[in-house]
């Protein structure tokens, strides 16, 4: 199973963002106060995966590829994060992806 380059794209913006969101919450366990250059490196990968995720959206609509784009609807699963007590009701937003499961009529 082979995927294209855009959607390894998002892929990898995506788990880097939350590597990041971890390595931020352990450093602010450990140093028991905010850190604000993992905060920092955090805002920028959310910023670039909502970029990625944006203009392979914004392609598809135009061009209708990546074919696969459907594929990013898996991520919709990291919604059920947010029925974690003490998380946030935040990850909820994250259900979002599953829309784009609506893409793969188009494969």
């Amino acid at each position: 199973m082979t995927i294209s380059k855009r959607l390894s794209q998002i892929y990898i913006s995506f788990l880097v963002t939350a590597g990041l969101a971890c390595v931020h919450g352990l450093l602010n366990i450990i140093y028991d106060k905010q850190e604000w250059v993992s905060l920092i490196f955090l805002m920028l990968a959310v910023a670039i995966f909502i970029v990625v995720i944006t203009y392979s959206t914004m392609e598809f609509i135009i061009t209708k590829e990546p074919s696969d784009l459907w594929k990013v609807g898996f991520l919709g699963l990291f919604g059920l994060i947010g029925l974690i007590p003490g998380l946030g009701y935040g990850f909820f937003g994250l259900f979002g992806f599953f829309g784009f499961f609506g893409t793969r009529q188009y494969f």
